[in-house]
């Protein structure tokens, strides 16, 4: 999907970091090419998914990351796996702010809030995206 998603964590309604490791742990044992320059990633998934991941990881941190050109399927399963270890939500334009978990809500912006979506699953996240 030739589609750009923000990924973000936030803090008391303002962005905060997110931790560094769990963007290793997800997503580099996946990277089939990389542009260090950039902070392009390429990764691949089991089922032949694909997906361009811009980061970069600065010592223990990373500030956001974006998501673009992503496959359904086992891309976004491990979109959903990186939320919930690094704490953070997926905001799609156009679309509710995607949550690992309901605790999340209360540090969003206020505008974010009320139609937040909890996802559990990549296939969650394709829900959300073909209904908006």
């Amino acid at each position: 999907m030739s589609y750009d998603m923000v990924v973000q964590r936030f803090e008391q309604g303002d962005a905060a970091p997110m931790a560094g490791a769990a963007f290793l742990a997800v997503f580099a044992p996946r990277v089939d090419s990389r542009e260090p320059e950039d902070n392009y990633w390429h990764v691949s998934a089991d089922d032949g998914g694909t997906a361009d991941v811009y980061a970069a990881p600065a010592g223990d941190t990373l500030g956001s990351l974006m998501i673009s050109h992503f496959s359904p399927g086992a891309i976004l399963d491990l979109l959903v796996e990186y939320l919930g270890l690094a704490d953070a939500v997926v905001l799609p334009p156009g679309c509710p702010t995607l949550l690992a978990h309901e605790g999340q809500r209360r540090h969003l912006p206020d505008v974010l809030r009320a139609d937040a979506v909890v996802v559990k699953a990549g296939a969650d996240i394709e829900r959300v995206l073909r209904s908006c």
